[in-house]
């Protein structure tokens, strides 16, 4: 028979398969993944009976008697005890806190109470509730939520801040009506941060005063109010919250809250396994389509509020800015292709509440993903096609930097010709802001450059044209990041990674006899990069070594020829102009190269060195510029400037410039001083070292971490490779 129209006044929300059952107080049912608003508008989405009626577009009156099965009730399983059916929780989790004193207890509806309305003529059943524990000092709340938002939220903006505060209010005041686990976890994260955050500022003032016990492991316990919680112990309140979230915008937040505190203990290999997560919730909750075009299909109103539209577009923004800066540094393919979304990119148009550098993040992180899938692909490429990719992503790169503000101007080039005393003033003058972004374009281009001078396929002439660039690019991110630990807030937003990376293309470099830059300015970048800013830069919050690589400084002692505990800078840092791929045409080989006549690399073997070694092995420590074969005020037979006769690159590890963190410390002990067997000029003995530690090892026994709580199942093994570690300037 012919469908007929729904009769006058047709509602098909009063039907119960349709309804959002709340039978009374209290009582609600978790949202399916077909509730979620904006998830699914083009209605692709046919998993199960209720989005089959859906997307097809069937009359309601044909189910309305139907009962159709339940959703899955199990969430988003995103670490360990994250099972809503409890079969994967082995421990019982803290009620009550350390010290009761410091906290007051809200108790909140339970949102998830038992689904559907209670039977007909009976006593619904209690409603039950939570005990949410908040800090009882409120001014310092204030305070500390104050410096938040100002310090941490400005570069990553995860929340609104007057809706924060407004749901934080009203839970203090016992108002909310039922209990949200994403946002209550955030909470607890958001206070643990900015924590974090008072203590780095209060000890960064007390260095500047003098007072050398500042950075002790003792520090926080003097830092802050004695009736004021650890930021451990709010860490450990999130986590008892975690197994509760669900798929919702809050639990988002949480689980990126999540990510930047464990970020800033250590990069672990979990934290590639959370940003997977991150990327599947915010794809599930619809973040992937643009919410200023969606309207509702009945009354063509929009979806989402212009509120509504900047937060899911800041959130998609930083998830694309994890996914895209971590599958960079480990060389993995991404987790959505940028094809896959039309979210548009962050803007900061009149708001104050963001930074520039959060919205030039995003055009950076799509060339990283123009990077992924164009050169770090498994797929074997031919020269050609290699070359073709690199010269659009690098004038890609170039197009970006021409847009950016007039103050970015000369920290790319052209200061060759000034004073000592404005080059310096220049790096000096750089803000946390510009830093930051300095530090996310000069990553993007090292990894671009890794790639090209390490390809096997590609001949010499751009293999050392690209280490070239790729060891001034080195030099310009540790003087950056060098400049930018005077701001206390820079641990949230950077790691120890990017000066590994510098640390190693610069040791590549001279093992290759590459030599852009003079020696002792080397020796110093090094120096800077493993040993003083590590010191520095990294103090009582991090558990992976503070910041510190062992493996690579043994290898830089080693290779250098010197001591890094005895360096010290012989000049102010100064950055160097980069390499212009435009106008040099350095991607073609040159008219009457050697280069142009080879169509393969040639065989790469280890560099010898020569000259008289010094007290730790190798050449003896210059002062001077670069001496020897690799000058770069040199030419070699074949024409090509700067490059040495035999034509022939180290071989290192590749993992070397992927550097791991074993976070046991005596298995990284036992590596060093398995290495230490060589003298002299053998630091092959080093590298074969570091080879054996980049290898699968079966059970990887690191030491209880609070990884642990990351896993989306019990996980006891290490991940083949050594490319583990997420993205640094984010």
């Amino acid at each position: 028979m012919p469908m007929q129209a729904p009769p006058p006044g047709y509602n098909p929300h009063i039907y119960p398969p349709f309804q959002h059952p709340m039978p009374h107080p209290g009582m609600h049912r978790p949202p399916s993944a077909h509730d979620i608003k904006g998830q699914d508008p083009l209605s692709y989405d046919v998993t199960d009976t209720r989005a089959l009626v859906r997307g097809f577009g069937v009359n309601e009156e044909i189910v309305a008697g139907l009962k159709l099965p339940p959703s899955d009730l199990e969430d988003i399983a995103v670490g360990s005890n994250g099972l809503s059916s409890g079969r994967d929780r082995d421990f019982v989790e803290p009620s009550l806190p350390r010290d009761a004193s410091k906290w007051i207890s809200v108790s909140i509806r339970n949102g998830n109470a038992p689904q559907g309305a209670p039977p007909p003529n009976t006593v619904p059943p209690p409603v039950p509730s939570v005990a949410v524990w908040l800090p009882k000092d409120r001014v310092m709340v204030r305070s500390i939520l104050e410096a938040y938002f100002a310090r941490l939220n400005y570069h990553r903006p995860v929340f609104s801040r007057r809706e924060f505060e407004q749901a934080l209010d009203l839970l203090y005041e016992g108002r909310t009506f039922q209990h949200d686990p994403g946002f209550v976890c955030s909470v607890y994260l958001v206070l643990a941060l900015s924590t974090l955050s008072e203590l780095n500022h209060r000890a960064n003032g007390m260095e500047k005063d003098g007072n050398q016990n500042a950075t002790s492991p003792i520090a926080p316990r003097r830092l802050m109010p004695a009736d004021w919680p650890s930021h451990e112990e709010f860490f450990e309140r999130a986590l008892a919250v975690k197994p509760d979230l669900r798929v919702t915008v809050s639990s988002l937040q949480a689980l990126i809250l999540l990510h930047w505190y464990l970020y800033t203990e250590r990069q672990g290999r979990t934290l590639w396994r959370l940003v997977g997560s991150l990327v599947r919730v915010a794809i599930e909750l619809g973040l992937h389509h643009d919410p200023t075009s969606q309207n509702d299909p009945a009354s063509q109103d929009k979806i989402f509020s212009e509120q509504e539209c900047q937060l899911r577009i800041r959130l998609w923004g930083i998830v694309l800015l994890h996914d895209r800066g971590t599958s960079i540094l480990l060389g993995r393919p991404l987790a959505i292709a940028p094809s896959d979304s039309n979210t548009p990119q962050p803007a900061r148009a009149k708001s104050t509440d963001i930074s520039d550098h959060f919205v030039l993040s995003a055009p950076i992180v799509e060339i990283q993903a123009d990077i992924i899938n164009s050169l770090y692909t498994p797929t074997r490429q031919s020269a050609d096609a290699i070359v073709r990719h690199a010269t659009r992503i690098i004038k890609s790169m170039a197009e970006f930097r021409r847009q950016l503000p007039d103050s970015y101007k000369w920290f790319f080039g052209g200061t060759d010709e000034w004073k000592i005393e404005q080059r310096t003033k220049l790096v000096q003058d750089i803000t946390e802001d510009e830093g930051l972004t300095l530090l996310k374009i000069g990553i993007t281009r090292i990894l671009l450059l890794r790639a090209l001078f390490s390809s096997k396929e590609l001949d010499y002439y751009h293999r050392y044209r690209a280490l070239k660039d790729a060891i001034i690019t080195s030099h310009n991110i540790i003087i950056v990041h060098n400049q930018l630990i005077r701001f206390p807030d820079i641990a949230f937003f950077v790691s120890p990674i990017p000066l590994h990376i510098s640390a190693m293309v610069i040791l590549f470099g001279h093992m290759s006899r590459c030599h852009p830059i003079p020696r002792q300015v080397a020796v110093e970048d090094v120096w800077m990069a493993l040993d003083m800013l590590p010191s520095f830069r990294w103090r009582w919050e991090r558990k992976d070594l503070n910041g510190g690589h062992p493996l690579i400084a043994k290898l830089a002692e080693k290779v250098l020829a010197v001591n890094l505990h005895q360096v010290a800078p012989a000049a102010p840092p100064v950055l160097l102009s980069e390499l212009d791929w435009d106008t040099e045409h350095l991607l073609s080989p040159k008219p009457g190269a050697q280069a142009s006549a080879q169509p393969t690399s040639p065989s790469i073997g280890p560099a010898q060195y020569s000259g008289a070694p010094g007290p730790y092995g190798g050449q003896a420590p210059s002062c001077g510029g670069s001496s020897g074969k690799g000058s770069p005020d040199r030419a070699n037979a074949n024409g090509a400037p700067g490059t040495p006769a035999d034509k022939k690159l180290a071989e290192v590890p590749p993992g070397l410039f992927y550097p791991f963190y074993p976070e046991n410390q005596n298995n990284a002990a036992a590596t060093v001083a398995s290495a230490n067997g060589g003298s002299g000029q053998d630091f092959n003995h080093l590298l074969a070292a570091a080879a054996a530690a980049s290898q699968p090892m079966g059970p990887y026994g690191y030491q209880p971490s609070q990884e642990s709580y990351m896993l989306e199942e019990k996980d006891t093994t290490m991940a083949p490779g050594v490319g583990t570690q997420v993205w640094v300037s984010r």
